[in-house]
């Protein structure tokens, strides 16, 4: 007899914590009918793992595996209540709930999921069945280390830059282009906009500019031993299309999505790292203009930014519009009372777990009471990198949810005027 529903559910919604926060919420089995069981226990754990091949072919020496894994934390807690570890439990017929909670570590790093590594916490529980096959059931949540861009405001001061190249052929001198790059500042969080100003001055009868364009981009490097790898991915884009004059003044706009923060702190075989790129593109066999900026991407805004500026909201609502969440994900617990003798009671700082939907704010409030802001919370987003699935190596086809694909969320700011600098 198998369970008719076997499934983790946690205190929030979107299954979003803070380091040292505590998880809490519950194991829910539903069952047709009664069974004896040996223990009903739940794991949580946190890793990052990176694996990449190299090279191709049958020859040993011309293909290579790289894997690097790196632990934070594994943590086993039984959930019922047993005199001794021979004792047997019957499960009632129905559904019951066993609750669970768990303080995260402070030092761990923010989750992340590429095809080529993952920073990810998941839990996992397991009912023991004597001379049976157990029953698995697994799920992950997303972990947000905070990070303050106003600790680092010296790092995020604005771009005004000025670059120019002259235009040749066969030793003739064909004309110049000047280009003048203003970004004001180099610090973001999702949902503000990367507005960037150019300003181009051609001089040259038969050079014409074609195409501006900015991009943002995320470079990700993996470490496995003494090796490296590299991955570049383009996550937004803008540009102006020609015919563009020989003076033109443009400002082009790209909008953060979801993201985890840069860095990736506490974590030694991920970097994460970004960049703006700006490209003035011309007509001919001249090369363009290519400049780069690195990008910081944080979790609380810089308050000297021009484009903070909140909307008058009500402070204990997302400010985002709120997606769409899994079935397994969007119901907010109300707890049944458990009185069947010999299973754990609720923990007690588990009594009412619908009233917890959002994450502990601590660390945007402390930061807004600092400076006299009201910061509105942000909404937390599905990013839109994700794993296909969160099978480990030692879970076998029988560990249900194991399967599912898995984006972590970020949190998303909503500001008044995205395209407003004041």
């Amino acid at each position: 007899m198998s369970p008719s529903m076997f499934f983790i559910k946690y205190d929030r919604s979107n299954a979003t914590y803070f380091p040292g926060e505590n998880i809490t919420g519950c194991v829910i089995v539903v069952l047709s009918e009664k069974k004896s069981v040996q223990d009903l226990k739940v794991y949580f754990k946190g890793e990052a793992h990176v694996h990449w091949s190299t090279g191709s072919g049958n020859d040993a020496t011309l293909t290579g595996d790289h894997n690097a894994t790196e632990k934070y934390f594994s943590i086993e807690q039984s959930l019922l209540k047993r005199s001794s570890e021979d004792e047997k439990i019957e499960l009632p017929e129905g559904q019951s709930e066993y609750y669970f909670s768990f303080q995260l570590p402070m030092n761990i790093p923010c989750s992340f999921e590429h095809k080529m590594g993952y920073i990810r916490y998941t839990a996992k529980a397991i009912v023991d069945i004597p001379w049976r096959l157990n029953w698995w059931t697994k799920s992950a949540f997303t972990v947000i280390t905070p990070f303050d861009l106003n600790t680092i405001s010296y790092q995020c001061v604005g771009i005004d830059e000025e670059t120019s190249k002259d235009f040749s052929c066969c030793c003739l001198n064909k004309g110049s282009i000047n280009v003048r790059i203003k970004v004001p500042t180099l610090g973001y969080v999702p949902g503000q906009f990367i507005t960037t100003e150019v300003i181009s001055d051609i001089k040259s009868p038969n050079v014409n500019i074609t195409k501006i364009s900015t991009k943002l981009e995320e470079e990700i490097i993996f470490h496995a031993q003494s090796f490296t790898e590299k991955a570049e991915i383009l996550l937004q884009k803008s540009q102006e299309d020609g015919p563009i004059g020989k003076r033109h003044h443009t400002n082009l706009k790209l909008y953060v999505p979801p993201l985890p923060p840069s860095n990736l702190e506490h974590c030694g075989i991920i970097e994460l790292k970004y960049c703006l790129r700006v490209k003035v593109h011309v007509n001919g066999m001249h090369t363009k203009i290519d400049k780069k900026y690195p990008i910081l991407i944080g979790t609380i805004p810089l308050f000297s930014s021009p484009y903070t500026s909140w909307i008058q909201v009500d402070d204990t609502q997302p400010t985002a519009p709120i997606i769409d969440h899994e079935p397994s994900e969007s119901i907010a617990i109300k707890p049944m009372p458990i009185s069947i003798s010999g299973f754990a009671e609720p923990p007690s700082s588990v009594t009412d777990l619908s009233g917890i939907t959002q994450p502990n704010f601590n660390e945007f409030q402390l930061t807004n009471q600092s400076i006299g802001r009201n910061m509105p919370p942000p909404s937390y987003e599905k990013c839109m990198q994700k794993a296909d699935n969160i099978k480990d190596n030692d879970d076998t086809n029988f560990v249900h949810g194991a399967d599912q694909p898995f984006a972590p969320r970020y949190p998303v700011f909503n500001f008044r005027n995205p395209y407003q600098l004041n």
